[in-house]
């Protein structure tokens, strides 16, 4: 199964699917028509070094805020903006939503306006249903939202202080 997503480098929209390959780390890259079978290896030092079956290729992440992100390549700042594109589910509402919009399944939304106060998880995590995953105050009271399922963290969308509404995903676990 690949992730796909719309990725915009550097001002240039791309579609892109990511499939993993083997559980030896080697990845299949779709971009557009052309497709490049990668092997991401991690430093010490928080660089990657990305081998595309001939080259290597130096990539670190300069900074980051939710699905925006400064990345260096071989030496170059990119600026780089992605989103992740979902099947949806079925729509659900989460207890105490008004139910506004669609919601994808394995989902994080919060029932009610207000501003995180705190994030538990990072991508990567594993959760089981019922763990605690971020906290919102809202109504001066504060409120802990919880995995719906078991699984592992894909996305986190917030950082403490964001403001958010019952349409935002705050957190998909698959």
């Amino acid at each position: 199964m690949s992730q796909e997503y719309n990725l915009t480098l550097n001002g240039h929209q791309f579609k892109v699917a990511v499939q993993r390959l083997d559980e030896g780390g080697l990845l299949v890259v779709r971009v557009g028509d052309h497709s490049f079978t990668l092997k991401p290896e991690a430093g010490e030092d928080g660089t990657w070094t990305i081998n595309d079956t001939s080259i290597d290729h130096t990539l670190k992440m300069i900074s980051r805020s939710g699905n925006k992100a400064t990345v260096e390549l071989n030496g170059s700042t990119r600026e780089v903006e992605w989103s992740r594109v979902r099947k949806e589910a079925a729509p659900t509402v989460a207890r105490g939503s008004s139910g506004a919009g669609k919601k994808v399944e394995g989902g994080v939304y919060p029932p009610m306006p207000g501003k995180i106060t705190e994030v538990k998880v990072s991508v990567g995590d594993s959760v089981k249903a019922g763990d605690t995953v971020c906290v919102l105050e809202a109504m001066k009271m504060f409120n802990e939202l919880k995995a719906p399922c078991d699984g592992v963290v894909k996305e986190v969308n917030i950082e403490s202080g964001s403001a958010v509404t019952p349409s935002d995903l705050l957190v998909l676990i698959e």
